[in-house]
């Protein structure tokens, strides 16, 4: 016969099995008042998400059964999205990065790109943010800005002087800590750019080294840069995308799409005054939306306060951009430019389950996206209003 104590302890082990067992079979079910198909722009009405590992498992209506240990999430009187992401932020600037992630996860954003830092710690915060030790968004992270020294991007001494061996440098060390993209700073900011359309701080052989070694050791290059003349630089080089707005021509504007480069607005922080600086840059968005360019949602958040981002669709609103455009432009057209397509930016079946809750209609109102009421990251609900 066993002892007691034995027995006890034999008892809890087999309590803590069957509560496992039981946690492994729980499924999370999502009641969604509107579920929006970021891809059709379709809305449907009463819908279920089932949510199991991590993932889901299956999208269907409001008319099937459910098992016995399921669990119900009702939120069927709000607008269910994919995971926002935000694909331009600091997360060390602006506050500590904890508050900072947490901030920007509590708003909806389940993904962010961190573009650009003044040393590579970012990607040792990015890799305990993704691995839970810091509450918070899935994290890219680009590692050092690249620029020249005493330009645009001079942060407490990081820029290069010299040719192209010392940026192609900068490049491998950042790949080497682990960077999932490159960061060139290549124009001034705005008021410059308006004033000097020619004008980048970037030399073409420069440019063009970085992203040869990005491409090398498989990275893509997103650039800071403004101005027309570093726009035609860009596209020159090959860069993937633009940081900010920019201004543009017809001509930047057509080969930007055919060429598949994407602009990042960042409007709300960088065109919230009513300067011609920034009338020009909100037209240029509104010639890149119309020429066709790919649109990516980004805030630039750390200049735009952490847990703010929603606030871009506004601005984007002004600058003609739809709100159902908008919306794919921070979902499946975020993921698709950073090459997560095939698990982020939809609410179908087999992608992460990144979901957020909003109050209100989105694609008539994109305020709605500021009322985020209900946020769950890897399946795991961070936010439940």
């Amino acid at each position: 016969m066993l002892k007691p104590a034995v027995r006890l302890v034999s008892l809890v082990f087999s309590m803590l099995v069957l509560m496992t067992s039981i946690a492994a079979a729980q499924r999370t079910v999502i009641r969604a008042g509107r579920l929006v198909d970021v891809t059709t722009g379709q809305v449907s009405r009463d819908r279920i998400i089932i949510v199991e590992n991590g993932h889901i498992s299956e999208v269907r209506g409001n008319d099937g059964p459910l098992q016995p240990n399921d669990r119900l999430i009702d939120l069927s009187g709000f607008t269910v999205l994919p995971g926002l992401i935000d694909v331009h932020v600091h997360l060390g600037i602006g506050g500590s990065v904890r508050q900072n992630a947490a901030a920007i996860l509590n708003a909806g954003f389940t993904t962010v790109v961190d573009l650009g830092a003044r040393t590579t710690r970012i990607l040792t915060i990015r890799d305990s943010i993704n691995a839970g030790h810091i509450p918070g968004p899935r994290v890219l992270a680009a590692g050092i800005w690249i620029g020249r020294k005493d330009g645009v991007c001079e942060f407490g001494g990081i820029g290069i002087a010299g040719g192209t061996e010392g940026f192609r440098e900068r490049v491998k060390v950042n790949v080497q800590a682990g960077a999932d993209v490159i960061k060139a700073c290549v124009s001034g900011w705005p008021a410059e750019a308006y004033a000097q359309p020619d004008k980048y701080e970037l030399p073409d052989s420069v440019l063009a080294a970085i992203v040869d070694e990005a491409r090398r050791l498989g990275r893509k290059v997103i650039a800071h840069d403004i101005s027309l003349g570093g726009v035609r630089a860009a596209l020159r080089a090959g860069v993937a995308g633009l940081a900010h707005a920019a201004y543009l021509d017809s001509e930047s504007a057509n080969l930007m799409r055919t060429r598949g480069m994407f602009l990042i607005p960042t409007l709300a922080s960088l065109a919230a005054d009513t300067s011609a600086a920034s009338r020009g840059l909100m037209e240029s968005t509104r010639l890149a939306y119309r020429a066709g360019v790919p649109l990516v949602f980004g805030t630039d958040g750390g200049v735009l306060p952490h847990g703010e981002n929603a606030t871009e669709f506004a601005a984007l609103a002004r600058a003609g951009v739809s709100p159902l455009d908008a919306i794919r432009a921070a979902t499946i057209g975020a993921a698709t430019a950073f090459g997560l397509a095939d698990s982020l930016g939809t609410i179908t079946s087999g992608m992460i389950a990144d979901i957020v809750a909003v109050d209100g209609d989105p694609l008539t109102d994109v305020t709605a996206l500021q009322r985020v009421r209900f946020v769950m990251s890897c399946g795991r609900v961070v936010r439940k209003d």
